[in-house]
């Protein structure tokens, strides 16, 4: 869920629009593709590669110089990619390469690489993952505040002087008591109300919850999951994130918090990191994957093209039901999951070893939120007669390597 947009001042002008235009033009007539690849070991016999962003990808592998092998990559979710070599001996040395499909048509040969199965990973496996905390909303009320605040209001953007939907063009004004404990969930309601309340000169007939482990709870790397049910429905804007502990953001920690309070979104968004665990939008069966980061290295205010992003997104089918979303997040690399217990393979994969990823090394803290409309919906105008409408959690876990 992007949280700083709206700071961009203005319409873009037309040299940028040009540019932008020429650029998309030159990708597509070279093919030119944004794809990332690589390769986690998995024991000491075997390595899981992957492709990711790219429509069709083909592994040839030597392992100790033998005969090289060529296999086309299995597909893993959308524009995902995936092959494991097993029996592999200990210590072996593996080459590898990949042709990766381009979208406007031909391929594209990576760069033979290496690596040996004595533990040169990427992404050692350092011990098994053990549960650090978790929330599983036993009781009923107001969620554990030693683990719960707020984010209130419609996020007033300290650089724009005004409200603009968390910098999304979202519409709700989010109220702590919108969430809360009930059967063994957290419950996130959206509302519709014909009569608005009426704050800072503006009508604000839609409220939600959205809720964030800031200042309470932060982790650096780890597997964070939940399992989520979520609406189904145009304008909804559901999401399971995380953004980093030097986001400037404020929280309410008042569950009673008056009417008319509100919070004010982090000036130094993307800085400070976001991690998107699950988003969804409207009435789609796909569930979305991002993260977002600056390119310069430290922490700065938020700066038009400074920012970016590496999205993914995978089939789900029906959202309303219960599905566990993940990620692993080790030092050199983020993987998301899907109802990892029965598809143990990621569905999306980004490596994070580049320097002005150093977001990604810092703590985050976690935020569950059910945003209405928005630039992600589209701006899509969401339905009355949907209202009201819940987003359930079931649990939210943090595993870490022991």
């Amino acid at each position: 869920m992007r949280s700083s947009e709206s700071m961009k001042a203005g319409a873009r002008g037309l040299l940028a629009v040009r540019w932008m235009v020429l650029m998309f033009a030159v990708l597509l007539a070279t093919g030119a593709s944004a794809a990332t690849s690589g390769y986690t070991i998995t024991s000491t016999t075997s390595v899981h590669f992957f492709v990711s962003d790219a429509p069709w990808a083909d592994l040839h592998y030597q392992i100790n110089g033998g005969t090289q092998l060529n296999v086309r990559m299995i597909t893993s979710g959308t524009n995902h990619h995936i092959y494991n070599v097993t029996g592999v001996p200990a210590g072996a040395t593996v080459r590898y390469f990949f042709t990766i499909g381009s979208y406007s048509g031909g391929a594209t040969d990576t760069a033979w690489a290496q690596f040996s199965m004595s533990g040169t990973n990427p992404n050692p496996p350092t011990g098994t993952w053990t549960v650090v905390w978790e929330d599983t909303f036993s009781g009923s009320g107001q969620p554990n505040p030693a683990n719960w605040s707020y984010h209130v209001g419609n996020g007033w953007n300290p650089g724009a002087g005004a409200f603009s939907g968390w910098g999304n063009g979202e519409w709700e004004w989010y109220r702590p008591e919108n969430t809360y404990v009930q059967n063994g969930n957290l419950v996130i309601k959206g509302e519709y109300h014909t009569t608005p309340t009426v704050i800072a000169g503006r009508n604000w007939y839609q409220r939600s919850g959205r809720i964030t482990t800031k200042g309470k709870r932060s982790w650096t790397h780890g597997r964070i999951e939940a399992r989520i049910a979520m609406p189904n429905a145009i304008g909804t804007w559901p999401a399971f994130w995380m953004m980093g502990t030097a986001c400037d953001d404020t929280v309410t920690t008042n569950y009673a918090a008056p009417m008319s309070h509100y919070d004010v979104m982090a000036s130094n968004w993307s800085s400070c990191g976001e991690i998107d665990i699950m988003e969804h939008k409207n009435s789609e069966t796909n569930t979305y994957q991002n993260l977002f980061w600056d390119s310069r290295i430290g922490l700065y205010p938020w700066a038009n093209g400074m920012n970016n992003d590496q999205p993914g997104n995978i089939y789900v089918g029906n959202v309303t039901q219960f599905h566990l979303y993940t990620i692993e997040w080790e030092p050199t690399q983020i993987r998301w999951y899907v109802d990892r217990e029965t598809n143990p393979s990621p569905v999306h994969t980004v490596d994070i070893t580049a320097s002005n990823k150093e977001e990604f090394q810092k703590p985050f803290h976690i935020i569950l939120n059910l945003a209405l409309s928005g630039q992600f919906t589209g701006n899509a105008e969401p339905n009355p007669a949907d209202f009201p409408m819940y987003m359930y959690v079931d649990y939210v876990r943090v595993w870490q390597r022991k």
